[in-house]
């Protein structure tokens, strides 16, 4: 099991110059959803960065980012630029005064270039060495927060299971009194009415399979028991879970609805909140 949500980030230093690459990978319904923001002069590389990324991380909404974090990286100002914005303000103001409209034409990003950068084949695979080194250890980051989620969504399903074999004895129970409410009710007919033994046994039989959650039990441990296997044998487990998740919950509903009794109502709100919980961690899951 592999989380869809982690963080990485290292630096490296070339041609004098100091590089942060940091990749962030969140949850996404979407598949993948890949965003690269690098120097223009790294463009080159930009679609073997998108190739890893698609053939390792599979989904979730990935940020991928390479920055100049040195301060060798100088700015310089374009004075031909310069003069001719001074040129133009001037004409639409010319009542300022010069340090006024020095002051604006410095402040327009258009007056500052900088300085280009001399990239080769040698420092392209620098940068992609690193990315990929960046990229295995958001893949370990993710592991390792699949593995906290496993046991944490592992906790959550066995707890059902132990409610399920739970509503073996509720339900003897709730049958054994139903069954002796109805005869009391009946007996006291009697005395009255002339009662069929045998139709009353037909109607006790039909009222009891219609209410009896013997299927909706078994069914839901069997997908209990299916849940786990899934999640310890499967690495890409996320849709499949959360499929059947909607599968845990039919059974629980129809439980709930056929009892008609207080504990186990009790016992399938347990349930209900349980798979909640359940299906919270499994949106972080690929």
């Amino acid at each position: 099991m592999i989380s869809m949500t982690g963080f990485a980030q290292n630096d490296i230093i070339i041609n004098n110059i100091k590089y942060n690459f940091s990749i962030r990978s969140l949850n996404s319904n979407k598949g993948l959803d890949v965003g690269v923001k690098i120097p223009r002069y790294l463009f080159n590389i930009e679609n073997e960065i998108r190739k890893h990324i698609n053939v390792k991380l599979v989904r979730g909404k990935v940020d991928f980012r390479i920055l100049e974090a040195s301060e060798n990286n100088q700015i310089k100002i374009d004075q031909q630029k310069l003069k001719s914005h001074i040129r133009i303000l001037k004409k639409i103001s010319p009542q300022s005064d010069d340090g006024a409209v020095l002051n604006a034409a410095i402040s327009l990003p258009e007056v500052y270039s900088k300085e280009n950068k001399k990239i080769d084949s040698n420092d392209e695979r620098r940068f992609l060495n690193n990315f990929k080194n960046l990229l295995d250890k958001l893949s370990r980051f993710r592991e390792k927060e699949g593995r906290i989620l496993k046991k944490e969504i592992l906790t959550y399903v066995k707890s059902i299971q132990k409610i399920v074999k739970k509503l073996h004895k509720l339900e003897k129970i709730r049958l054994a009194d139903k069954k002796k409410k109805i005869l009391k009710n009946f007996s006291s007919l009697d005395k009255i009415y002339t009662i069929d033994e045998s139709r009353l046994e037909q109607e006790l039989l039909y009222y009891f399979e219609k209410n009896d959650i013997t299927e909706e039990r078994v069914r839901l441990e069997h997908h209990c028991n299916y849940f786990i296997s899934i999640i310890k044998d499967d690495k890409y487990v996320g849709r499949k879970l959360n499929f059947l998740c909607q599968e845990i919950l039919r059974e629980i509903n129809t439980i709930g609805s056929k009892a008609n009794n207080f504990e186990i109502q009790k016992n399938v709100i347990l349930m209900k909140e349980f798979l909640e919980q359940t299906k919270e961690q499994l949106q972080n899951i690929l």
